[in-house]
């Protein structure tokens, strides 16, 4: 994603001092649909939004299931 007005250039580094590379996750259905609200919510891609997730300049909320679940996150502190 370039900044606005500028042009991408291959193997350039953007936003930081480094190129991105590409990576494959594997996210169920819901997941994905999940990260595309995230992400549009915020105006970023979902590799924008992974990228700011993972060097925490931004916090997702935490989301819990309901009680018993297997999806129970509400422990969870990485």
């Amino acid at each position: 994603m370039s900044k606005p007005g500028t042009k991408s250039l291959r193997d350039q580094p953007e936003l930081y001092s480094e190129k991105k590379a590409d990576t494959c996750l594997s996210l169920t259905k819901t997941a994905v649909g999940l990260l595309d609200e995230a992400a549009k919510s915020l105006d970023l891609s979902r590799s924008e939004l992974v990228e700011q997730v993972a060097r925490r300049l931004i916090q997702m909320p935490a989301k819990t299931a309901p009680s018993g679940s297997s999806e129970d996150l509400s422990g969870y502190n990485p």
